[in-house]
């Protein structure tokens, strides 16, 4: 079979129309159900549909390849604008719509990293004070040596039964975790000896936790930032460049349109 420019220009003309309609009936999926209230939601659509937004960017380059060979075939009809216009039409729309992505998903990106920057602080907060409420459990249990002697009993049985509570014998892990238990209230007994040293030890246990916490606190803020700034530098200059080239084949396609004089050439 001979491969003529009517054919070909038929096939491409034929695959970037099932492209395009096929890539908005995806973006028509994409946003149903609606949540606009709901800015995550915004935030996902928006990255899905700028990931898919090059499609039917392509699907419009393919319509206006065939129309090009088309319009060199000799002897061709005029273009119909029934077909053509449209096409540039919703190239002009997509650019607009990928152009207001742009600022709306930076507001969103920040929104919502700020939200779970905030989350984070409450979150430290609310471990500070389990921290100081673990403090003052200790320097309460150390000012009871009698209740720390009790508690090393009942682990020192368990240990010496090899770990056998009552029928159930307890896993390895589970029997070093007692040992450990046992090995750090015997360690506070004995500092329940000297009231100084004591103080000392909660003081630089308060002082540990806490400085744990805020590195925690601190490496959970990066990440959170991090991760927001890639988002918005990603599906931001993504959306940007997308609008620009959905504008100019639009608008270059429109105004060809508006102010050329008929060609004869055929969709």
């Amino acid at each position: 079979m001979k491969i003529t420019s009517t054919f070909t220009a038929l096939g491409i003309k034929l695959v970037g129309f099932i492209i395009l309609v096929s890539a908005l009936i995806d973006f028509l999926f994409l946003a149903i159900p609606l949540q606009l209230a709901d800015r995550n939601w915004q935030i996902n659509f928006t990255n899905t549909l700028v990931d898919r937004g090059v499609v039917p960017l392509l699907a419009v380059v393919l319509l206006i390849l065939g129309w090009w060979i088309t319009d060199n075939i000799p002897n061709a009809g005029q273009p119909q604008k029934a077909v053509r216009l449209p096409v540039f039409i919703i190239s002009s729309l997509l650019g607009l719509l990928f152009l207001l992505l742009v600022p709306i998903h930076l507001s969103n990106i920040s929104s919502v990293s700020a939200q779970f920057i905030q989350e984070i602080d409450q979150r430290a907060t609310a471990q500070e004070d389990e921290i100081q409420g673990f403090i003052e459990q200790l320097d309460a249990i150390a000012r009871n040596p009698q209740q720390i002697q009790g508690e090393i009993e009942q682990r020192n049985q368990v240990i010496n039964n090899g770990g056998n509570i009552q029928g159930r014998q307890l896993s390895p892990e589970e029997l070093q975790a007692i040992t450990s238990q046992r090995d750090q209230l015997q360690e506070l007994l004995q500092l329940s000896q000297t009231p100084s040293e004591l103080e000392t030890r909660l003081e630089e246990t308060r002082t540990r936790l806490q400085t744990e916490l805020r590195d925690l606190q601190r490496q959970e803020k990066q990440r959170a930032q991090t991760q927001a700034l890639r988002q918005t530098l990603r599906t931001g200059i993504n959306s940007f460049m997308l609008s620009v080239g959905y504008i100019v084949l639009g608008w270059l396609g429109i105004k060809g349109f508006m102010g050329a004089s008929p060609k004869k050439s055929s969709s």
